[in-house]
């Protein structure tokens, strides 16, 4: 599999403040360290890993150096005094419109830093990246001299890791010239080239491809804004992805709550009928009792009758016994029976004949069924 190589050199850096904000922007992580903070208008920067850039600038003895503060100055600003000892050196008067630096952007393609380079965010580059970025550095100082480099800044708090040179385009006959270096865009794919070819040789595995960014050669602002805009659209399709996830997941929670309110009625309908179950038996036991009491309250009633009947017929009977006609009274007086008078034996059987009738007073009166209160209750 081969990987993209992008080559940008649009941005351009004219006379006035703009060379001060450019060489704040590259060397941010140095200012911070230093204790200088300047707002950055990137959006791409994740202010957490500023720290992990690297910035460098020319020592002037063939060599790069760490930026320090000088005189109280943010470390950038050696940019500036570099910038300065190289102008010095032009012959001619500078051009308002002179172009002063090209910042120029080297960066291997992000599928290349995925697969071999992953943890790049927390750990930086790997052997692998860095001397891949050091031979797009190396190309850059042969293809516009050593002395012509600013400097340059590993940035490491972006969408992609990035190498930005700072090229100051004094010519070798002391004039300061831009079209000399970038004479046009046959020029640039010529450049962008030889880099690819550079970093083939390099063991870098390149395709013949130009990058999007190339091709087009977009400044760092249009770039930066059609970034944005891309990166807005992905994130518009995030969020309707989110949003959608989120609809299922509550047309989901709905479904099983309708589940869970189908089951719950259910188990409700079910003991509803238990219970007109439970309570049909039940009734259908108090008929039967209240069919059972009303029996009960016949058959006492029906025996309270028959000993009424029987207690007349006694209390009848036993008138007739206590009433004599007054010609028995006086034939008891004058009769005997077996030496004695007959009234004493008329007596004596009168005695045991009442004593018969209390005896069978009694049996009655015992035999007679004993009526339950509640069985009385509902008789009345």
């Amino acid at each position: 599999m081969s990987y993209t190589m992008t080559f940008d050199a649009s941005h351009k850096v004219g006379r006035g403040g703009h060379a001060q904000r450019f060489f704040r922007h590259i060397a941010r992580e140095a200012d911070q360290e230093a204790g200088f903070h300047f707002v950055q208008t990137n959006k791409n920067i994740v202010p957490e890993r500023t720290r992990n850039n690297r910035t460098l600038i020319n020592d002037g003895a063939g060599d790069f150096r760490q930026l320090v503060s000088v005189d109280g100055r943010p470390p950038s600003a050696e940019f500036q005094t570099y910038l300065e000892r190289r102008l010095a050196t032009v012959k001619r008067p500078l051009r308002k419109d002179a172009v002063l630096v090209r910042g120029l952007i080297l960066q291997l393609d992000p599928k290349w830093f995925d697969e071999f380079n992953p943890d790049w965010r927390t750990h930086g580059p790997n052997k692998d990246a860095v001397d891949y970025m050091g031979a797009s550095f190396d190309w850059a100082t042969k293809e516009f001299g050593q002395a012509n480099v600013l400097g340059f800044s590993l940035h490491l708090d972006e969408y992609n890791p990035q190498l930005q040179v700072l090229i100051t385009p004094v010519t070798p006959d002391g004039r300061l010239s831009q079209k000399d270096y970038f004479k046009g865009p046959g020029d640039l794919r010529r450049q962008h080239k030889d880099l690819r070819e550079h970093m083939a040789a390099a063991g870098y595995d390149v395709e013949d491809r130009v990058t999007e960014r190339s091709r087009e050669h977009l400044s760092s602002s249009e770039f930066q804004a059609k970034a944005d805009r891309l990166r807005g659209a992905t994130a518009d399709a995030e969020a309707e992805r989110a949003a959608y996830e989120t609809l299922q997941q509550s047309l989901g929670n709905r479904a099983k709550n309708l589940d869970q309110r189908e089951a719950t009625l259910r188990s409700r309908e079910e003991s509803l009928a238990a219970a007109q179950q439970k309570a049909l038996k039940a009734r259908e036991i108090a008929d039967e009792m209240g069919r059972e009491a009303a029996a009960a309250q016949a058959a006492a009633r029906r025996a309270r009758e028959e000993a009424e009947t029987e207690r007349e017929q006694l209390r009848g009977f036993n008138e007739k016994l206590d009433r004599l006609p007054p010609y028995i009274e006086r034939w008891l007086d004058k009769r005997q029976s077996n030496g004695k008078p007959l009234r004493e034996v008329y007596e004596a059987d009168v005695a045991r004949e009442h004593e018969a009738r209390v005896e069978a007073q009694r049996l009655v009166e015992g035999s007679t069924p004993r009526v339950r209160r509640s069985d009385r209750e509902a008789s009345w």
